[in-house]
């Protein structure tokens, strides 16, 4: 290729990914992410702040004045039991109050993005259900630009395990389009991982959804093997044995993104592994393996 793959994108990690016990230890999430945030070799992450006030109180500065672009995620909020589209007030209205606890974590440690996912889809009444998605943006959108941050919706599949309302990539851009003034603070996070799951190849994704995408995750998922205990929407690393996407297949993914200008010398768009550990592996070595990985799919391209 034509030199160095960080001379076109700005590389990145997601935290609660790779580190995925802070999902359940909020001591082991302060530890990790503030090492972490610290790696030279990081340019942008992927993160959220756990809840507890001392917790915070060590992660803000140091997240904030990391030198790296942050943006920040839904992890800690339950959405696949409350729906950002649900049809119940009271869960609405939970909904919106840790969320707005989350908005002001992310402009507390200078994020410029967000990346939600939708919740449960309504299979029964999915127009009513984008509806009331609809007026949650709204809300959304209008507490993040006041902050001068952007609301990035993450697509994720309806069929084989998150089963969410958005969704294929087609939906996602009509639902944003239908927004109007009002959608113009959301755009969109593409996961790679999550294309084999949606039923769609990389290059309709990438092609479909190239106006408004922001910033896109790079990962594997494991679809042929219903019975796998990695099956579904779990992203082991690029290159794991039963996964969908290694480097032949990211290569051609960098090739879609090179094609639609995501990735360019004057614009370097954002690739961020989202990732787990191999098996029988420490974070630090599956993060080696992974970037070595996407250095060999770059010079394929």
């Amino acid at each position: 290729m034509r030199g160095s793959i960080r001379d076109y994108a700005r590389i990145g990690v997601v935290h609660h990914m790779l580190y995925n016990r802070c999902m359940i230890d909020s001591d082991d999430h302060v530890e990790t992410l503030l090492r972490l945030s610290q790696q030279a070799q990081i340019e942008t992450l992927d993160c959220c702040m756990p809840f507890g006030d001392a917790r915070r109180d060590r992660l803000i500065g140091p997240v904030r004045d990391c030198g790296k672009e942050i943006v920040y995620a839904l992890h800690l909020f339950p959405v696949r039991k409350i729906s950002l589209a649900s049809a119940a007030p009271h869960e609405q209205a939970i909904a919106r109050l840790v969320i707005e606890d989350q908005i002001k974590m992310a402009a507390a440690i200078g994020a410029t993005g967000f990346v939600f996912g939708t919740g449960a889809d309504t299979p029964e009444n999915r127009e009513e259900g984008k509806a009331r998605l609809a007026e949650f943006c709204k809300w959304f959108c209008h507490e993040l630009e006041a902050r001068g941050i952007t609301a990035l919706l993450e697509p994720f599949d309806r069929t084989v395990d998150k089963k969410f309302l958005l969704g294929p990539s087609e939906e996602c851009v009509d639902f944003i389009q239908s927004l109007g003034g009002d959608g113009d603070n959301l755009k969109i996070e593409l996961d790679m991982a999550h294309i084999p799951l949606m039923g769609e190849t990389f290059a309709h994704a990438i092609r479909t959804t190239a106006p408004y995408i922001r910033r896109v995750h790079l990962g594997n998922c494991v679809l042929k093997d219903a019975a796998h205990p990695l099956y579904g929407d779990t992203h082991p690393p690029i290159g794991y044995a039963d996964g969908e996407i290694d480097v032949p297949e990211l290569a051609g993914i960098l090739e879609e993104l090179l094609s639609i200008g995501y990735l360019q010398r004057d614009h370097r768009g954002a690739l961020v592994l989202e990732i787990t550990p191999f098996p029988g592996k420490g974070e630090d070595d599956s993060l080696q393996d992974n970037l070595a990985r996407l250095e060999q799919a770059w010079a394929m391209v």
